[in-house]
């Protein structure tokens, strides 16, 4: 057998730590959701935090459309 590139080493090294830490963030989020602990902050995705943040007036139009 041919011996695998370091960039492929390097690469497939990466991609096994991204998956733990993938696994963790999922085991933590579960973990919330069971123990009904949540944040006091609301979510910065949330539609209603970004317009109150200062969304322009013709951004918020345009949204309604």
């Amino acid at each position: 057998m041919y011996r695998r590139p370091k960039f492929l080493e390097v690469l497939i090294k990466i991609r096994e730590e991204m998956a733990r830490e993938a696994d963790y963030d999922t085991d933590l989020f579960a973990e919330l959701v069971r123990s009904g602990r949540g944040s006091d902050k609301k979510l910065s995705h949330s539609l209603a935090v970004s317009e109150a943040n200062g969304a322009k007036p013709e951004q918020r139009e345009a949204r309604k459309k």
